[in-house]
């Protein structure tokens, strides 16, 4: 009994976190009353209160599941390097469209220590992974600076697009990809140590031919023939 009580709290949950998650797509925090949210729900305000301790705890736990489940989705690409990269990007801007408030949130919300919290580990996360999928590791300091420095330009890049349209998507996505290898590139100038994997160097080659970004830069991969 005890079990079917909470597989059906834990159902109602995870309703209320998915409802959350499109009442704060395209409005602030400040900007939700919780009895509006309840009524847009369909349930009791304290059905809320009850799950999350209350309008703020609603709000962080739905930022949360957000990035959870864009980290979720992250992990179970599969195929060679440069695709995945490619398909997290336009994942990336698809959550940026579809849930704009939310997404601005976790981005610009800097003042927010709460919600500051949950962008700096899912932000560290992902900086982990990518410098695993570069060297295999996260030890550089170098790489891991490039990196952060690529996600700041990331954050402002998409923000820039969404406030203003000046550029289209296929712009933005073409500026993140051309500036992750060029973060890369800078890296590996500096800190001659940096080893890439080979998928990371296969991902590199591949899109420095169609960006052309290492054009008079012969030998900047000598030291990526280790093998995985």
């Amino acid at each position: 009994m005890v079990m079917v009580v909470n597989r059906r709290g834990e159902a109602s949950r995870s309703a209320l976190l998915a409802a959350g998650k499109t009442a704060f797509s395209s409005r602030r925090y400040e900007e939700v009353s919780i009895v509006d949210l309840a009524r847009e729900l369909g349930v009791a305000a304290g059905s809320i209160s009850y799950h999350f301790g209350g309008k703020r705890g609603f709000y962080l736990a739905v930022l949360e599941a957000a990035a959870d489940e864009f980290w979720g989705d992250l992990l179970a690409m599969r195929g060679p390097a440069l695709d995945r990269l490619s398909r997290g990007v336009d994942r990336l801007l698809d959550e940026a469209v579809q849930q704009p408030a939310s997404f601005e949130a976790l981005i610009a919300d800097v003042a927010d220590a709460e919600v500051r919290q949950i962008r700096e580990r899912h932000r560290g996360r992902l900086a982990d992974a990518l410098a695993v999928e570069m060297t295999g590791s996260s030890s550089s300091a170098v790489l891991r600076a490039a990196i952060s420095g690529f996600l700041s330009f990331v954050e402002g890049l998409v923000l820039h697009w969404l406030h203003t349209g000046e550029i289209t998507r296929v712009q933005v996505k073409d500026l993140i990809m051309g500036n992750f290898f060029g973060a890369a590139m800078s890296a590996l100038r500096v800190d001659p140590d940096i080893e890439l994997t080979q998928r990371a160097t296969d991902a590199a080659l591949s899109e420095a031919h169609g960006f052309g970004l290492f054009a008079g830069s012969p030998g900047v991969f000598h030291r990526a023939e280790t093998p995985e």
